[in-house]
């Protein structure tokens, strides 16, 4: 046989397999590691379980002991007393609170009581009125104070109060006698000026009449026509 024959059929041996993991081992390896997981995912469960069992045996427990601290006290009448002890306290801060209302009530109306005086008594005088305060304790029933000024009501109408006043000025109102003569005609004359305060009454402390005892025996029957026939007179 020739040469380059035999060289041609030299046999060549072959190359030796590598060896592959198997497939099966790493599939068994992630069952492994689930079931774990599973494992501890149940114990967790179990945990948190107990702990709320024990939560709930600890809250039951304390109920329990409530309940038997409350029927110890009704038992030995402690739990009345404190009870009734409680609901007199109680009793004693809302009758403090409406005490104390009461108070801050009575206060305001005072000091509105005090500001209808004022602007009344101030608003006699400027109209002429001889005892401005002597005439707003006739006709203070009939005054109300209004944002803080007074007005008047007659007839249940609300008049103002300069309206009110010149209105107890005219002649007739009856109380016309409680203001100044000056400039004033007497009733049914006209032209004429009154020369007292009050009708058909002689002023005994005027310039014209001036009687002292008659002034004597008007301050003790009758003090305040007394004072009123004094301011007349411009006397203090």
């Amino acid at each position: 046989m020739p040469e380059e024959q035999q060289a041609t059929a030299t046999p060549v041996e072959p190359v030796a397999p590598q060896p592959v993991a198997e497939s099966s081992d790493l599939a068994a390896q992630l069952e492994a590691l689930r079931a774990k997981n599973q494992e501890l995912i149940a114990e967790r469960r179990k945990d948190r379980e107990n702990r709320e069992s024990l939560q709930s045996q600890l809250e039951e427990l304390r109920q329990a002991q409530e309940s038997a601290k409350t029927a110890k006290l009704a038992e030995s009448g402690e739990f009345k007393t404190l009870w009734e002890e409680a609901q007199q306290t109680v009793a004693d801060l809302k009758q403090q609170m409406a005490a104390k209302e009461a108070e801050v009530e009575q206060i305001r109306q005072g000091y509105s009581k005090e500001q209808l005086r004022a602007g009344a008594i101030a608003q006699l005088s400027s109209a002429g009125a001889l005892a401005p305060d002597q005439l707003y304790r006739l006709v203070q029933e009939n005054l109300r104070a209004k944002e803080g000024q007074p007005v008047a009501y007659v007839g249940g109408v609300e008049v103002p109060i300069g309206e009110y006043i010149a209105n107890l000025k005219n002649p007739g109102s009856g109380y016309e006698h409680h203001f100044a003569a000056t400039n004033r005609a007497g009733m049914g004359v006209a032209g004429s000026a009154r020369s007292t305060a009050l009708p058909g009454q002689t002023n005994p402390w005027s310039k014209e009449s001036w009687n002292i005892t008659q002034q004597m025996m008007m301050l003790a029957s009758d003090p305040d026509k007394a004072r009123l026939l004094k301011a007349e007179a411009g006397i203090n």
